[in-house]
Order: C-alpha cells, then sequence, then structure tokens
C-alpha cells in the first residue's frame, strides 16, 4: 500500500507535468494538462483557432456537433449539406477534407460520419465513457493533435 507521503508526491508531479487518474471506472477521471484541471474537449475548444478551420469546416463541424445520434454518428450527404448552406458541394468535400484531415470526423459509410466523442460530448459524461470505451481502438488512430503555432514553438 502506498503511503500518503508517496501519493501526495505523485498527485503534485500529476499536476505539475499533466495527466489523468481515477480511483472509479465509473466515474469521470481528473484530467491536467500542462497543470490545469481541464478536460480535452475543454483544451481542444480553447485551442481551435490553431487548426485554422475554413468557416465552411466550422460550419459543418457545428452542424455535426448538433446532429449526431448518441454514437456520435451523422447521417449527412455532401449533397444535402451543400443545398443547406448555399454553397457547392466541393466546397462542402474540402470542409469534411480539413476536419477529417485534424480527426475531427471520419467517414463510416456513404452519407454516415463519425464525431470525435472526445469533442462530440462534455467531459465525462456517461456516454462519452461508454463510446471512447467502445472505440478505444479507432480512436487511437483518429487522434485529434492541437498544431503548434510557430512563436509556441521557440519557448
Amino acid at each position: 500500500m502506498e503511503s500518503a507521503q508517496q501519493l501526495l508526491k505523485r498527485f503534485e508531479k500529476l499536476a505539475r507535468t499533466g495527466g489523468t487518474f481515477t480511483t472509479d471506472a465509473e466515474r469521470k477521471p481528473y484530467a491536467f494538462y500542462g497543470g490545469l484541471h481541464l478536460s480535452a474537449s475543454q483544451v481542444i475548444q480553447a485551442n481551435l483557432w490553431k487548426f485554422k478551420l475554413s468557416g465552411m469546416s466550422r460550419d459543418v463541424l457545428d452542424h455535426m456537433v448538433t446532429n449526431h445520434d448518441a454514437e456520435a454518428l451523422v447521417q449527412m450527404t455532401q449533397s444535402k449539406l451543400a443545398v443547406q448552406f448555399g454553397v457547392s458541394q466541393s466546397k462542402v468535400s474540402r470542409a469534411i477534407g480539413q476536419l477529417s484531415a485534424h480527426n475531427f470526423t471520419w467517414k463510416e459509410r456513404r452519407g454516415v460520419y463519425r464525431l470525435h466523442p472526445l469533442y462530440a460530448y462534455r467531459w465525462g459524461s456517461v456516454k462519452q465513457r461508454r463510446l471512447v470505451k467502445a472505440l478505444e481502438k479507432t480512436l487511437l488512430t483518429h487522434e485529434i493533435v492541437i498544431p503548434t503555432v510557430r512563436n509556441e514553438a521557440t519557448r
């Protein structure tokens, strides 16, 4: 059994360097990113500007966030989105391509896209935990990596 002193040192290191911990699988884990108590979704939201998404990509992403089901699936075709947004289908296609390149979404089958659950759901919700567990292997290949900007790289 770990002593209180050792446990305290581990928590201090976690708070400084980042990471997650939980003592109960049914409860949301605590997450620390860069010494802050934030969720992956909050970190992505705060850094969304770094992805340099086009206006159309942001529109499609907003549409997906408000129109996904419990499995983070969105029934949509590029042609229907083009009509909805009043743009060409190629513009929608480029937007989905940009979102896919950053792993916000990926195509499951014709007319069905999956929205990344770490972005789609409130942090630690029961839906998110279940979906993340069910998609664990898939999510490892669809990691959302926040781009660095030039002045951050020199720090």
